[in-house]
């Protein structure tokens, strides 16, 4: 039997990284049913080899616990580092230090990118190393030289990292590495990629060729850590499917003063457009090494819910961290207590991109007037079930696909929970009964409960979002394939 959520649900889903510390199947089976939505595989870290076990391990723990549960794939990405031959030292503020692309000499700094002198752009750019010490305000270049003036000190040290902000130039989003990368997630299935460095919605557009190539249907995530994603930030929301705000290497390029407001701009601006957005890094860093969270992560995570967050990421926490499940539980209570709160950013009055949306848009009013128990969305490619959560509705959203892959895809959606339909040629009433008995199963709706339906003609293709029905759970008798089957997910 499938083990439903009820319709009090939590809306911001958890998205938990998967590491040495979940690896055991026993934990990775504890982590879903603490409440992890999705699962992350960081290609930043580990080979295919365990790429490949993690997956078959959380597809295994899914099924067993009846659970649409997705992969996200987070490719490693470009990353800049001092060569292996620097020396570890303490640099002082107002100290003038000169890099170079080319071999040391002098006492330069060597920099393992050969564009680095040409990326540089005097009086604009810094340098930034580690995670965000030194600082280097950049006065002059001289291919392959930079010059550089200290203005936070901070110890350098050989293969350490190195962003250059207000880059003129960038390296490449995909890598050699990812590229071979890929072709391990496409094997796996995956159901999201996550891009990093992204700095234009050329590199969207790159990834989704080559994905498409692989023959993954895979959605793109682009990651927003660098200051030219954030001044490109409309056309990355247009291009991409989802948008992730990774705090970690944002707050190196911009400062840590800046990152909760270009939270808030970020989460904003995806919400408008209705992408899936995720926040991350450091969430319950503190619960890596203890059992319980700290009163500011608390406040954290409430934040990040209040701003809209579809979802809420950990990372080390679930990964290395000594109290994976614990973690979980403590980001789903403390998600769960926000929700009562009033979201920073709501507009249920947005002027809709389409009919089909318009249609959906009508549902959500429908479903608060009604004070509904919940909205049932059936979703031939689900387009129906995100716009429903562009609005962040009331009510709980139940997004019913034919495709399990589609299911898995809406479980990391804001207050969407996700389940699957039976596949064969009916009449719209079929359709309706079908969704009914479905949604009573997956989410854990009563005989009597109202629902408000959107739907289209399964038979006129995905997109075409056209009736609105007010229903009640069981009014109708299950359909003959129910009997014995459980039709929730595939």
């Amino acid at each position: 039997m499938c083990h439903g959520e009820t319709v009090e649900h939590r809306r911001t889903k958890i998205l938990a990284t998967l590491g040495p510390a979940s690896m055991a199947p026993e934990n990775i089976m504890g982590l879903i049913q603490a409440g992890v939505d999705g699962v992350r595989i960081n290609a930043a870290h580990g080979s295919p080899a365990d790429w490949r076990e993690q997956a078959k391990r959380a597809r295994h723990a899914a099924d067993i616990t009846g659970r649409a549960i997705p992969i996200v794939f987070d490719l490693a990405g470009p990353k800049i580092r001092l060569s292996p031959n620097v020396e570890t030292r303490a640099i002082a503020q107002g100290e003038e230090v000169v890099f170079t692309s080319g071999e040391s000499g002098n006492g330069a700094i060597e920099v393992e990118w050969p564009e680095f002198a040409a990326a540089a752009t005097p009086g604009v750019s810094e340098i930034v190393i580690g995670d965000g010490t030194p600082r280097f305000a950049v006065t002059a270049t001289e291919a392959p030289l930079v010059m550089t003036r200290c203005e936070r000190p901070g110890m350098l040290g050989p293969r350490k990292g190195a962003f250059v902000t207000h880059s003129s130039v960038g390296a490449a989003a995909l890598t050699e590495k990812d590229l071979g990368d890929l072709e391990v997630a496409a094997e796996i299935g995956v159901d999201f990629v996550s891009l990093s460095f992204v700095r234009r919605a050329e590199d969207i557009d790159d990834l989704r060729d080559r994905l498409r190539g692989l023959g993954s249907h895979a959605r793109i995530i682009a990651k927003i850590e660098k200051l030219e994603a954030v001044e490109a930030l409309d056309e990355l929301v247009q291009a991409s499917d989802a948008i992730m705000v990774a705090r970690g290497d944002l707050g190196v390029e911009v400062g840590a003063a800046r990152v909760p407001l270009l939270q808030k701009e970020i989460i904003r601006e995806a919400t408008r457009a209705g992408k899936l957005v995720i926040t991350a890094t450091q969430m319950l860093e503190s619960m890596v090494y203890n059992a319980e969270p700290t009163r500011a992560e608390a406040s954290d995570v409430s934040n990040a819910v209040l701003d809209g967050s579809s979802a809420v990421m950990m990372s080390g926490e679930t990964a290395i961290g000594a109290y994976p499940v614990e973690a979980v539980q403590a980001m789903d209570e403390i998600a769960r207590a926000a929700q009562a709160g009033e979201l920073f950013h709501r507009d249920i009055t947005a002027e809709p991109e389409s009919a089909a949306e318009a249609v959906v848009q009508a549902a959500v009013h429908l479903a608060s007037q009604l004070n509904s128990a919940a909205m049932v969305i059936p979703t031939r490619s689900g387009g129906s079930a995100r716009a429903a959560a562009k609005y962040r509705p009331s009510r709980p959203i139940v997004g019913l696909a034919e495709n399990a892959a589609i299911a898995r895809q809406l479980s990391l959606e804001w207050g969407v929970i996700a389940g699957t339909l039976p596949s064969y040629p009916r009449s719209v009433e079929d359709l309706v009964n079908d969704a009914l008995w479905s949604a009573r199963s997956v989410a854990g709706l009563r005989n009597g409960d109202r629902v408000v339906m959107a739907m289209g003609r399964f038979s006129t293709g995905s997109g075409n979002t056209d009736l609105i029905t007010v229903r009640r759970i069981g009014e109708a008798p299950p359909p003959d394939h129910a009997q014995g089957i459980d039709p929730t997910f595939g």
